[in-house]
């Protein structure tokens, strides 16, 4: 919403200095409000309302739950469920889409209570990964028929949990998540196409990197970063290179473009702090220097490639340069200089690297002036 007022004051300056005329500006206002998503400042306000009130109604219902009686507690978990699904698809059907979607999630919230509540009441036997693979089953189901991405987003963070409460060695299949959790992202993408739940996205590609780290730490396998790794560097060059292509193939250019660029450099600083744990720390420093130097020369690339259209790729190159410039001088310099001379030495890194950013702003923007106009 914020990119929308900034682009529309745009709009009226270029207007009153004549660069467009009346007919141009009126397209270009009715073009932003024909794209704009509608999920601004007041549909957050009411996706986090509606957080706070699910949990306030866990809260009370967990608070008094012994006091009482046990088909009032089942009915109330299902009335809530009825109250959240049906709510929100009337208040849809008025076109009212913030509410909506925050009722959704608010019965979304209560599914997954309901479940751990009734479990307990009847002493059902399973552990808490079964538990939050059945929230997960159940909230993806209510995304598909009522199309909604605020649930679609809901499935993907709920997997994530799911992926945590599986690393308990003391459930029955401890390592079941290696392949259900891909399985489930899968679906997930699916229904980010079907219910248009664009901010899914970047939710279900952190979670594959998050995946990909789990498995590598869990089962000590670093034959996964190099495959990630890779198929990351096939994602960005696509974009870079190909991105109309990409888009028609998937349409997730940027996110995939993004966190395949994202996951090359995560899988390159984990072999960078894989070297840096040899207990022969002094002999492990050309390595982390050589590996350090791979990682900036990426993140250099990456603005060269595919920064001036892709932001994510230019604000995690940024990130990324900045802190192994850093690292660097922290692991060489600093293991050679006193306490003063290292702030002065990382103080001067620092407007250099300031300097760096500034410059390449600049040479960005004059290759993608649509970016400076949207700034």
């Amino acid at each position: 919403m914020a990119l929308t007022i900034g682009l529309r004051k745009h709009i009226a300056r270029w207007q009153r200095d004549g660069v467009i005329d009346e007919i141009i500006a009126e397209r270009l206002r009715k073009d932003l409000d024909d794209h704009r998503s509608g999920f601004g400042l007041g549909g957050i306000l009411a996706v986090l309302g509606a957080v706070l009130l699910g949990a306030a109604i866990i809260s009370l219902v967990a608070a008094n739950w012994e006091a009482m009686p046990r088909l009032f507690r089942v009915g109330l978990i299902i009335s809530v469920l009825w109250l959240g699904y049906v709510g929100g698809a009337w208040r849809e059907s008025l076109g009212d889409r913030r509410f909506g979607q925050a009722l959704y999630l608010i019965a979304a919230i209560t599914f997954g209570a309901g479940i751990a509540l009734i479990g307990q009441m009847y002493h059902l036997s399973g552990d808490v990964s079964d538990a939050v693979l059945l929230w997960v089953a159940g909230t993806m189901v209510a995304a598909l028929f009522l199309r909604s991405p605020v649930l679609v987003s809901a499935g993907v963070a709920i997997t994530g949990l799911y992926l945590f409460s599986s690393l308990d060695r003391s459930t029955g299949e401890p390592f079941s998540y290696v392949w259900l959790v891909p399985v489930l992202l899968f679906i997930s993408a699916g229904l980010v196409w079907y219910a248009k739940g664009r901010a899914a996205q970047h939710l279900i590609a952190l979670l594959l990197v998050t995946y990909v780290l789990v498995v590598r730490i869990d089962l000590d396998e670093v034959a996964v970063l190099w495959v990630a790794g890779l198929i990351g560097a096939v994602c960005f060059m696509m974009d870079a290179v190909r991105p109309g292509l990409l888009d028609r193939m998937t349409g997730w250019t940027e996110p995939l473009g993004a966190y395949g660029f994202f996951m090359v450099l995560v899988a390159l600083l984990f072999f960078q702090f894989d070297i840096a744990s040899n207990e022969y720390a002094d002999e492990a420093i050309p390595g982390q220097v050589l590996i350090g130097f791979a990682i900036l020369g990426c993140s250099i690339a990456g603005l060269i490639l595919s920064g001036h259209r892709n932001l994510a790729v230019r604000w995690i190159a940024y990130t990324v340069f900045s802190l192994e410039v850093l690292y660097l001088a922290f692991e060489t310099i600093g293991t050679m200089i006193g306490t003063a001379s290292f702030f002065l030495s990382a103080g001067v890194l620092v407007l250099l690297l300031a300097a760096f950013v500034i410059r390449m702003e600049r040479r960005l923007q004059k290759r993608n002036p649509k970016r400076q106009a949207a700034a």
